[in-house]
């Protein structure tokens, strides 16, 4: 990868990782307070709606505008790409008002569609907490549009301090209102996060550009952007569906497997998220500006190279988080109302959704090389697809393992899908991948041996407490995996370390 890329997903990472750990504490702060009760279902069940219906204004947004407004920028018609911008933050906002109004009309027939094992009593309280948390949606399709023209213009930083800035107020909003308000503060956080989320970002615009509201929806630049939406929206809408059916499945078992789910879910994200999120975030604008200039020499090199950096670092990540799967919800959420059950059966969910941690994180860089061609209906088409095959693979697989076999349901559907859409990507840039499997070989057996031997080593021979065994094994796991991949001469490494001493020389010429 170009230093120009790596430097955004430095950017990106820096950012992503405080993110994730404010995500983190906003989790244990309320796992803490509502542990695995009812009143904790009924809330990440109300979370859990939003998350299918806020793809529509955020990744529907940055999917489809994105690419148009980088390619006015790329032409150079800057005042051409502010007109744009202006037209489809109007068109945005208004969407936001009509999806909030169908949510305050439609709230109980979704609730009954989402969570059918719920008692009547349950379902009583979601359909509260969904319409009490509407105003959450009213600046999101602003704030994605600004967070899309940040990024085009490679301001990453801007585009990223929002999600930090989102957990700050939600994390004082709810520490300060929870002893007054119990779990409506947790609602009136996430609203208040949202208001946050718009506002950190506009000191970030330093280019000549004024938001004038326009509503020339015939513009065929909008035109177009409309009509790829809807197949961009179902796409994103599907991936999120998958978690929503994992939870409709359980919503009929014991109390608190949907927060259960919820938390391994979450944690998940914690360690994925902050890798693939960073790389794919920051190579979507220059897969967008390869393509525009027919550069396929580059974008061969950009995605074999990206391909790489995510089996570099996700690989370990996943088999450290298997291994230690226990130790991490143990330190991540067992505390209050949590207790040694709930650890237990949010360990095994935990494990079953990292199985597909590198999967989901290829997808979404491969989804962006579909968009950036401007073919939005086959990245549908197979999201279709998987969302069945997670339906067959949850009702099959709830009847062995039970609530853990849900999230190993999602991740061996993202296993296949990763796998067709692969396939289908040829028809646009061919990728060589018999080095690239032959480094992911490479990655997975150091990655391996690098997890197993502090694994076996605290749980055979030493006895500590659970703190120290997860320090002792991530920095051993680490050592070792640098030095084996030193050793056996991975390519990405190689890199990292040939970037760093170009920037040091740099700074000895200075």
């Amino acid at each position: 990868m170009k230093s120009k890329v790596v430097k955004n997903v430095s950017v990106i990472l820096f950012c992503s990782i405080i993110a994730k750990i404010l995500s983190y504490i906003w989790e244990a702060i309320l796992a803490a307070y509502l542990g695995a009760s009812d009143q904790a279902d009924a809330f990440y069940m109300t979370t859990s709606i939003f998350n299918i219906l806020f793809p529509i204004l955020d990744i529907g947004i940055w999917k489809v505008f994105l690419p148009i407004y980088k390619t006015k920028l790329v032409q150079e018609t800057e005042n051409r790409a502010s007109q744009v911008a202006n037209i489809a933050i109007t068109l945005f906002f208004a969407l936001s008002i009509c999806l909030i109004m169908g949510l305050l009309v439609l709230a109980r027939p979704l609730v009954a569609a989402f969570a059918p094992g719920f008692s009547i009593e349950k379902r009583a309280v979601t359909i509260e907490y969904l319409r009490l948390c509407t105003p959450y949606l009213l600046f999101a399709a602003v704030s994605s549009v600004i967070g899309a023209m940040l990024q085009s213009h490679e301001r990453f930083l801007g585009s990223q301090i929002r999600e930090i800035g989102t957990h700050v107020a939600r994390l004082i909003c709810v520490i300060i209102c929870y002893r007054s308000f119990g779990i409506y503060a947790a609602i009136l956080a996430m609203i208040v996060g949202s208001v946050v989320r718009l506002i950190i970002q506009l000191p970030f615009i330093n280019w000549k550009w004024k938001f004038r509201p326009s509503f020339d929806f015939k513009d065929k630049d909008i035109v177009t952007m409309i009509r790829g939406l809807p197949s961009v929206a179902l796409t994103a809408t599907i991936s999120h569906l998958n978690g929503m059916i994992d939870k409709m499945v359980a919503s009929g078992a014991s109390s608190g497997s949907v927060a259960c789910l919820n938390y391994g879910h979450k944690l998940m994200n914690v360690f994925s998220g902050m890798i693939s999120t960073a790389i794919a975030t920051a190579v979507y604008p220059s897969i967008i500006q390869h393509i525009a200039k027919k550069e396929d020499d580059k974008l061969r090199t950009l995605l074999s190279n990206v391909l790489c950096a995510l089996m570099f670092f996700i690989i370990p990540i996943s088999i450290f988080c298997f291994l230690f799967s226990t130790e991490l919800v143990t330190v991540a959420f067992q505390r209050g109302a949590f207790d040694a059950s709930a650890t237990s059966l949010t360990a095994g969910v935990f494990v079953g959704y990292s199985l597909g941690m590198l999967f989901l994180g290829v997808t979404t860089v491969v989804t962006n090389v579909f968009y950036g061609y401007g073919d939005t209906k086959i990245t549908m088409y197979i999201s279709i697809v998987e969302i069945a095959l997670n339906i067959v693979f949850d009702l099959l697989f709830v009847k062995f393992w039970g609530v853990v076999g849900l999230a190993f349901a999602t991740s061996i559907s993202a296993i296949i899908c990763l796998a067709i859409r692969m396939i289908y990507m040829k028809k646009y840039i061919r990728i060589g991948y018999k080095s690239t499997a032959i480094e992911g070989i490479k990655i997975i057996v150091l990655s391996v041996v690098a997890c197993i031997v502090p694994y076996l080593i605290i749980d055979k021979l030493l006895h500590l407490n659970v703190y120290l065994s997860l320090f002792i094994g991530a920095a051993v796991s680490v050592g070792i995996y640098l030095v084996l991949a030193y050793v056996l001469h991975i390519k990405m490494l190689d890199f990292v370390r040939t970037l760093i001493g170009n920037r040091l020389g740099r700074k000895k010429k200075v």
